[in-house]
């Protein structure tokens, strides 16, 4: 996400490229339309101007004075606003307050994104994208034009309207990747995973991370801060394939390993059964049998539920509606109670734990370096680096999504 050194750039920018874009389009190229198709567009027009201003003037939402986590939730006390933070809500540096459900601070509207305003920002990058696709297309017919006519005299082409072509074509087809780009990363997230755009990033970091001590260590941690007891032992939900699987790839036997596999797989289910409420046993720091896909993101509802819970009813769309709820507490998945952690989210809250140590190679088993993923993982320096300074593929950390750093702390 990008941050500006002059905030009203960011406003002054979009301004232009709209007003350029959709002026100029509908002087030189859409008033040879007919009456009816230049209302209609000048209407169109408007309407993104009005989307615009409102994602521009809609409050994203703040917490309410006094607010008291809930017991189990993460104890987040911001310091600046002198205020305890919901679930899924953080400070913006840029706006210096802290914002419910924030998705990430825009500097194209000199606004946050969060849990208020979602549905005018959709709609302000929805008509973007009509617009710049209306003007594409007449600038791109009005270009197929210029080319079959291409031999005649220069005193019979219109050069305003060549000019126009020139210039805004190239303009409206950059405008209208960007903000696809950036309307595909949203949606697919909210509606696909339900999640904003930190919890992303967190959930990225944390499979970057998953196979440190540091990041188990620090989960051990909140589990016995939690319910006063060890974490008990975790297993994966393709335990018995996985499990049985390496043992006939290391043991090399490929026939008549059908009856000891059944057999070993009751006393494997036995084991695991009989750890679900053992506080005590001889594990590694990091699970053996545990992955990122066995953790279970709490707010994610499925597709048809995530629509409605980030963008209300589809059919108010065009109306200035905001999402249900508060935006202070949330729906949880009904299988949440299946999440062998049981902490909130994200689960490694604290950081109060150093990095790893460099690795050596040289100290990894047969079956780490068969494993190309977890091997991958562990050589990656993003590995060891603490979540402030962490950054995803994209070289994004948590800061460029106008999180402030100095207010995130947690405690249970």
């Amino acid at each position: 996400m990008a941050h500006l050194k002059w905030p009203l750039v960011g406003v002054i920018v979009p301004c232009l490229l709209i007003g350029s874009i959709g002026y100029g389009t509908h002087y030189n190229i859409i008033r040879e339309k007919s009456t009816t198709v230049q209302i209609i567009y000048e209407i169109c027009l408007s309407y993104l101007w009005i989307c615009y201003v409102l994602a521009i003037v809609t409050p994203p939402g703040s917490p309410p004075k006094n607010f008291t986590p809930e017991e189990g939730q993460w104890k987040r006390y911001c310091h600046k606003c002198d205020n305890y933070k919901p679930p899924r809500a953080h400070h913006c540096k840029q706006c210096g307050k802290c914002v419910l459900k924030m998705d990430h601070h825009c500097p194209w509207t000199y606004n946050c994104v969060g849990h208020n305003n979602m549905i005018e920002f959709m709609k302000f990058l929805g008509m973007i994208m009509f617009m710049t696709t209306w003007c594409g297309w007449e600038l791109g017919c009005k270009a197929l034009d210029f080319y079959h006519d291409r031999n005649l005299p220069s005193y019979l082409i219109n050069k305003w309207q060549l000019v126009s072509v020139i210039v805004f074509f190239p303009l409206d087809i950059f405008v209208f990747i960007s903000i696809f780009l950036l309307w595909f990363r949203c949606v697919s997230n909210w509606i696909f995973k339900g999640m904003t755009q930190i919890e992303v990033w967190e959930w990225e970091r944390i499979d970057s991370q998953f196979y440190t001590n540091r990041l188990w260590l620090q989960i051990r941690k909140n589990y016995q801060d939690l319910y006063g007891k060890q974490l008990p032992k975790l297993t994966s939900c393709n335990l018995p394939t996985r499990y049985y699987e390496e043992r006939m790839e290391e043991e090399g036997e490929e026939e008549g390993e059908e009856d000891r596999l059944v057999d070993e797989q009751f006393e494997m289910d036995d084991l695991r059964d009989s750890n679900q409420d053992n506080d005590t046993y001889d594990e590694s720091v990091v699970p053996e049998e545990f992955t990122i896909d066995d953790i279970i993101f709490p707010y994610d509802l499925g597709i048809f539920s995530n629509i409605y819970s980030w963008f209300n009813n589809p059919f108010l769309w065009l109306l200035p509606v905001k999402p249900p709820g508060t935006g202070v507490k949330f729906e949880v998945t009904e299988f949440y109670e299946l999440d062998q952690l049981s902490l909130p989210w994200p689960p490694d809250g604290g950081n109060s734990f150093p990095p790893d140590e460099e690795v050596d190679v040289n100290s990894f088993s047969g079956q780490d370096l068969r494993n190309i993923t977890k091997l991958r993982k562990k050589l990656d320096p993003r590995s060891r680096t603490s979540r402030n300074d962490w950054v995803n593929d994209y070289g994004e950390n948590i800061g460029d999504f106008g999180v402030d750093i100095d207010t995130e702390t947690y405690s249970l």
